[in-house]
């Protein structure tokens, strides 16, 4: 009977225990298995599985439902509650949201095909049964959405994503009376006024298209809700546009004119910034974890507030309604179109303007501003303005289904 010392075993064993790590860490390291949830027959990936299993950094924040995946220099930010996705500085759609299910986050499974695939080329993603194995290619190093991929190119903007609805955001409202003008006129009876009739104006004019208010009558909404209702509204091949009324002041009684505005970082001038400090005001009057919530983190804002698709086509849409107000007002001047930070349009996700429709510190613009026919004039200028816009963004995603 041979009698083999432990050492002597080990050591024969060696070899063997040797060549199954390097089987294993191979199989980690190329074909990682994640399994699929499905919930009310859609299929998802845990955002725990898919992180821990490819070893991504991860953030989430149980406050804001916010969620973060890090790759190297490589960021995706989503929200549970909605279909959009920031990868990369990129806008992206799913066909249903992300969830949360028994303390789990759930990401659709579409959507973890994106992410995968602009972290690393030539990511491989199979679905076998009831999971996944990811082949996760090379990495991606110059930070930048590889275009060439097949899957990725698939759910970037504009692509079909056809304007299906339009949020009016009457500005101000409840506790928030907005600027007050002589006599004690409120900017939030004047913007909800004209939001109700623009809505009205809207619903005639473009079919297919749904028309939301934020608010229907005086009561109070935190800048984050608003944002909220419009992009729990996104979805692949859905996009929408956002429009916020207001009413401009000044300390000089002598201004007049209505602009429109779209959001950036960079003020257009010194009054494009005081008109925005001016509407951003309204977060005093928020609750302190609304204000975090829509204020505070500033990675997410950054994230999330410009693309450069986004910024264009709000650019677009202000030129737009500027000049589709000047079509119908002759009482007032234009004052162009401005961009500005306002809080307001901070994370909305799709193309969005601020109208300033004149100034209630002027006593005769204040006056017409409260006549419903001039209300009616303004309301039916934008109008025109977002139904020309409509007109040339549908004309842009034709030619880019033409020449892809």
């Amino acid at each position: 009977m041979t009698v083999f010392s432990r050492s002597t075993r080990f050591k024969g064993f060696a070899p063997l225990i040797a060549a199954a790590i390097v089987v294993l860490l191979s199989v980690h390291l190329k074909a990682d298995e994640i399994p699929i949830r499905t919930v009310r027959g859609l299929k998802y990936v845990s955002f725990h599985n898919l992180t821990e299993r490819l070893g991504l950094q991860k953030n989430f924040d149980v406050l804001t439902q916010k969620c973060k995946v890090y790759h190297e220099r490589h960021l995706a930010v989503f929200n549970v509650n909605l279909s959009v996705f920031i990868i990369d500085g990129e806008l992206y759609r799913s066909d249903y949201a992300v969830i949360r299910d028994r303390g789990e986050v759930l990401i659709p499974l579409e959507a973890v095909r994106t992410i995968l695939g602009s972290f690393y080329r030539n990511t491989v993603m199979n679905e076998q049964g009831d999971s996944i194995t990811v082949d996760k290619g090379d990495a991606v190093t110059d930070n930048i959405i590889n275009k060439g991929d097949k899957d990725v190119r698939q759910y970037t903007v504009p692509g079909e994503d056809k304007i299906g609805f339009i949020v009016i955001d009457p500005g101000h409202g409840g506790k928030d009376p907005g600027a007050i003008g002589k006599g004690g006129i409120h900017e939030k009876k004047i913007t909800l006024d004209v939001g109700r009739i623009l809505a009205e104006k809207l619903t005639g004019r473009i079919k297919d298209v749904k028309i939301i208010l934020t608010r229907k009558g005086d009561s109070f909404i935190p800048l984050s809700r608003r944002t909220e209702l419009a992009n729990s509204r996104l979805k692949k091949k859905v996009n929408g546009i956002f429009l916020s009324i207001h009413v401009n002041a000044s300390l000089s009684r002598k201004i007049t004119g209505y602009e429109t505005y779209f959001l950036s970082q960079n003020p257009t001038n010194e009054d494009a910034r005081n008109t925005a400090a001016l509407e951003n005001n309204v977060i005093i009057l928020e609750e302190k974890a609304d204000s975090d919530k829509s204020h505070g983190d500033i990675d997410y804002i950054e994230a999330m507030m410009l693309t450069t698709q986004i910024q264009k086509e709000s650019a677009l849409l202000a030129e737009s309604i500027q000049n589709g107000i000047g079509n119908m007002v002759k009482e007032s001047k234009s004052r162009g179109v401005k961009k500005a930070d306002f809080f307001v349009l901070r994370g909305v996700l799709m193309p969005a303007s601020l109208v300033e429709i004149g100034y209630i510190t002027n006593t005769r613009e204040s006056a017409l501003l409260l006549k419903r026919s001039y209300q009616a004039q303004v309301a039916e200028g934008i109008a025109r303005g977002v139904a020309n816009f409509i007109q040339r963004y549908n004309r842009i995603i034709r030619d880019t289904q033409k020449n892809p």
